[in-house]
């Protein structure tokens, strides 16, 4: 490798790494598929040979690839770092997070690291919850900082909002023996109250006039997975977080479709410490591209 390592080459490819597709890392950086594409061609001429194994759904590491990926991480957390420390305020302080569970341990593997190394004097307390109770939480002076999927489009005050971190595309999600049988109401394994993807389902479903039944409710995606990896219903979760023991569902199988989400990173109202305005910065690195 002759020429310069381009570092938003290696997080493109990093993203595809973490989610063994192109559309859901085109999804999760907020790039087109088209850009993901260039990248990886880009990092393949440079690395002198293919990085994946690609088919219709998922894509695999070469051993290149997988060399690749070792080097290209260590090397992401270095500069991070590096970055972080060339700003570093002496901050200190307790900041309160909340995350919503689908994103808590890819998020918060990336950043505690770097928080114990460089802010040694920042207490983190980490809440998570589906979005809409973090809000409220978030509103109410609760929490100091908080990471919540909302619809798109709906208005944040300037003040509160930190940025917008890219998009979602929730899709329904069942088992691959699962078929569903357009006889009986559909079996649902449904967020807990306060999710807006939960909204999302009930709500499409009933303007389609669909029949429906709760099998499982609950704020943790893990009881979720079970339910819909066991065959006993049918979910829903983010495009860019499906397993590969889950098949997508569309309108073949007569579902709804479901209207895209937006990440976003708030702050509480009122003043803003410096060990939030760092932690907040942390989660912005982490989601830059």
């Amino acid at each position: 490798m002759g020429d310069a390592l381009d570092i938003e080459l290696l997080r493109t490819f990093q993203a595809i790494v973490r989610f063994n597709q192109f559309l859901a890392a085109s999804t999760w950086l907020n790039r087109s598929p088209s850009a993901v594409s260039l990248h990886v061609r880009r990092l393949e001429e440079l690395a002198g040979g293919r990085l994946f194994e690609r088919d219709n759904q998922t894509v695999s590491l070469t051993p290149l690839g997988r060399r690749f990926a070792l080097q290209s991480a260590e090397l992401l957390q270095v500069h991070d770092r590096m970055l972080a420390s060339f700003s570093r305020p002496l901050a200190s302080g307790r900041v309160r997070l909340g995350i919503s569970e689908e994103y808590a341990g890819a998020l918060l593997q990336c950043t505690l690291s770097t928080l114990s190394t460089l802010y040694p004097h920042i207490d983190l307390e980490v809440e998570t919850g589906a979005s809409g109770r973090l809000s409220l939480k978030l509103a109410r002076g609760q929490l100091d900082l908080a990471l919540v999927v909302e619809p798109l489009g709906i208005d944040t005050p300037d003040e509160r909002l930190v940025k917008k971190v890219g998009t979602t595309e929730p899709v329904w999600v069942a088992s691959h023996g699962y078929r569903v049988d357009a006889s009986k109401p559909l079996p649902l394994a449904l967020h807990g109250r306060g999710c807006p993807y939960r909204s999302a389902a009930v709500d499409a479903l009933t303007r389609q006039g669909k029949r429906w039944r709760t099998v499982i409710s609950s704020a943790g995606v893990i009881a979720l997975e079970a339910a819909i990896g066991a065959g006993l219903a049918i979910g829903i979760v983010d495009r860019a977080l499906v397993q590969a023991g889950m098949r997508v569902l569309g309108k073949e199988d007569g579902l709804p479709e479901l209207a895209l989400h937006e990440m976003k990173l708030m702050l509480a109202p009122g003043d803003t410490s410096a060990a939030c305005e760092v932690m907040a910065q942390l989660i912005c690195n982490h989601f830059r591209g």
